[in-house]
């Protein structure tokens, strides 16, 4: 009873249009548009042949006005329904379409109202062996009138209820044996057309349901093949999506793309966890939408990258403002669980005249600009400029380098004296990376320590080049130990607390003639971690030198918490410390701090004899440069005893050595 029950429901909802979805009150749109122009020229045909048959015994009159206001009626409909199809049913509203549809069901029931008060007349007209002619008539025009209204039930049900029992009754009364058993065997064939009808719809019905899941279904897969689904931004795909529909729409307006790659993520990531890094990057993204409005479109194109095109670009400055909004947004802390996150970021800017024929070249140069950005600073903007794409390629290719261990191992290392200035001997080697690429020539220590920093490749480096170092200053005199730089990307967890003593009594070398000199920017990232790192290394007797102090961020919490065995004051203080009294004033009150601080001291970039008088007389313990000694190959290293042993390259003799140290005293 239930099942019956809930057939009835859906067949008494069928009839009425208001109830049906929007998905298929268009699709019984669309259905009647293909069935309305057969339908109406069926009924017509079938009005005119019924005319012709019966004009020899019927009035005249009868049948000059039934055509006369069918047919126009007909053609007034058919030019209608041609008028609207021009239209397509999606641009249609669906106000409208539901009020066409009950239209239709008046329509039906008025015409089939009409037919079955002419049908009835022409029964009581027409002789009795011309009355069998008439029922087949009828149930030839509602079985065709209910075939092309099954789409909308209550028009077919219109044309059956209200015409085709009109005539079964008609037929009943007449009084013939042959007539009323042909109205009785009509009402059994249109119930069954109803029925038929009714099973038609539920098709209907099922198959519109399952498009309508299919498209939702196919909207979700497009929905997550375009969209982030972390920030619920637009991704990769979507953005070039977008950059091909410009080109199509407007390729000859201004156009312009931001790229941003977050600073300090990885961090947050490795010391948070992953939660709290999704949460970081949810926020960044909604305060992007915010500040930039309708003026960006961002997209999300993985990782901690993100983009925005803006379609409607104005000048450079416009642009260097609203990057500098996107830093400042990005720059603000995050309070996440009750820890306060920060990250930076850098900004590569592409912005072209016109779309350029290949939309993706704007998505690379603004990337070859971000590129840019991040290698001069990694919090900046930077626009795209012709002669980046060069040295981004050459990048690019270092880092490739450096990513095979053959090419790797191509970068050597020569090794600088470092000389004790009151004793006049050589105190120590500096080991000072080279690398002479077959391809690239000669790639500076800057450029390929840096990219070693960028792709996670700095410890790896770091090993290769301290084993190398090791080897050599294993055949060094014990009096003159190895100085050797770490990097400072990543020294905190970068394993070099367990790699570098593994290293030392493998190849037997006394960690007491090894210093390892670190930047001031390795405090910077993690102090409490790198301090963890170095404090292992000086337990066994490693010394700890902070290298070119002076230009950098090093606070003196710093320096006291590190408890460095030696400080090498920056080149840059010493240029024009001989001639500039101020330039000596200043190099001698760091000179006082480092010694409250109990950390030797080593001068750089030596590279004048007055230069030389005036850190004897200070005095400064260790110097190095170029008049005290060039780096050397190891073949140019012979027994390092004394400045005059060291090699013929020196710059400066032993006489000369003197001749400043008398002149000193």
């Amino acid at each position: 009873m239930t099942r019956i029950r809930e057939k009835i429901t859906v067949w008494l909802a069928a009839l009425g249009v208001e109830h049906a979805s929007d998905e298929l009150a268009r699709e019984q749109y669309r259905l009647l548009a293909k069935q309305v122009p057969i339908l109406y020229s069926i009924i017509t045909l079938n009005g005119l042949f019924m005319s012709i048959a019966v004009v020899d015994v019927v009035p005249f009159e009868f049948i000059v006005i039934f055509p006369a206001i069918l047919i126009p009626a007909m053609i007034a409909r058919l030019w209608l329904w041609k008028i609207r199809r021009k239209t397509s049913e999606i641009a249609i509203p669906i106000k409208h379409i539901r009020k066409s549809l009950r239209g239709n069901i008046i329509s039906a029931g008025i015409l089939s109202i009409l037919f079955a008060i002419m049908t009835a007349n022409l029964l009581w007209a027409l002789p009795p062996d011309r009355h069998q002619f008439v029922p087949i008539f009828l149930i030839l025009n509602v079985i065709t009138c209910a075939y092309c209204l099954a789409c909308l039930p209550a028009a077919a049900c219109s044309v059956i209820i209200s015409g085709a029992l009109l005539i079964c009754a008609t037929t009943v009364t007449t009084g013939g044996a042959m007539l009323t058993g042909m109205g009785a065997n009509i009402a059994i064939v249109l119930l069954f057309v109803m029925y038929m009808v009714s099973q038609q719809y539920q098709q209907l019905r099922r198959i519109v349901k399952s498009r309508s899941e299919i498209f939702a279904q196919q909207a979700h897969a497009y929905e997550l093949a375009h969209h982030d689904q972390l920030t619920s931004l637009p991704n990769r795909r979507a953005l070039i999506e977008k950059l091909y529909k410009l080109q199509s729409e407007r390729w000859d307006q201004p156009i312009a793309m931001a790229m941003i790659d977050l600073n300090g993520f990885k961090p947050v990531n490795d010391t948070y966890g992953h939660a709290a890094g999704d949460k970081l990057l949810i926020t960044i993204g909604q305060r992007l939408k915010n500040i930039l409005g309708k003026d960006g479109y961002i997209a999300r194109l993985g990782g901690d990258e993100f983009a925005i095109l803006f379609e409607k670009p104005k000048d450079i400055d416009w642009m260097f403002k609203r990057a500098e909004q996107v830093m400042f947004a990005i720059n603000r802390p995050q309070m996440i669980e009750e820890n306060e996150l920060r990250v930076t970021a850098g900004i590569g800017i592409a912005s072209k005249a016109k779309m350029p024929e290949d939309p993706l070249e704007l998505l690379k140069h603004a990337d070859i600009a971000l590129y840019e950005a991040k290698a001069k600073n990694r919090n900046a903007v930077c626009m795209y400029e012709g002669g980046m794409e060069a040295r981004v390629r050459r990048r690019t290719m270092i880092e490739q380098a450096l990513s095979d261990r053959a090419q790797m191992s191509e970068i050597t290392l020569h090794y600088q004296p470092i000389v004790n200035l009151q004793t006049m001997r050589l105190e120590a080697f500096e080991s000072l990376a080279r690398w002479d690429h077959p391809e690239l020539g000669r790639i500076s220590p800057a450029e390929f320590v840096e990219a070693a920093e960028r792709n996670g490749l700095a410890t790896r480096l770091t090993i290769h080049l301290f084993r190398q170092a090791v080897e050599a200053a294993k055949t060094w005199d014990d009096e003159t130990y190895l100085s050797f730089n770490l990097s400072g990307s990543g020294l905190g967890t970068s394993n070099l607390d367990k790699l570098i003593p593994e290293i030392l009594q493998e190849l037997e070398f006394n960690p007491g003639r090894l210093a390892l000199e670190i930047s001031e920017s390795a405090l910077l990232g993690d102090p409490l971690a790198v301090k963890d790192v170095l404090e292992k290394l000086q337990k066994l007797g490693v010394k700890i030198v902070l290298d070119d102090f002076g230009t950098g961020c090093a606070s003196l919490t710093h320096l006291r918490a590190m408890n460095f065995s030696g400080i090498k004051l920056d080149g840059s203080l010493i240029k024009d410390i001989e001639v500039d009294v101020r330039s000596r004033e200043l190099f001698a009150g760091l000179l006082h701090l480092c010694r409250a601080l109990g950390s030797e001291v080593t001068a750089k970039n030596v590279e004048n004899e007055g230069q030389l008088a005036v850190l004897k007389a200070l005095p400064v313990k260790n110097a190095q440069g170029y008049l005290l000694g060039r780096p050397l190959s190891v073949k140019d290293i012979a027994e390092p005893k004394d400045c005059d042993k060291i090699s013929k390259q020196w710059s400066l003799g032993q006489n000369m050595i003197q001749r400043v140290s008398n002149s000193s005293m």
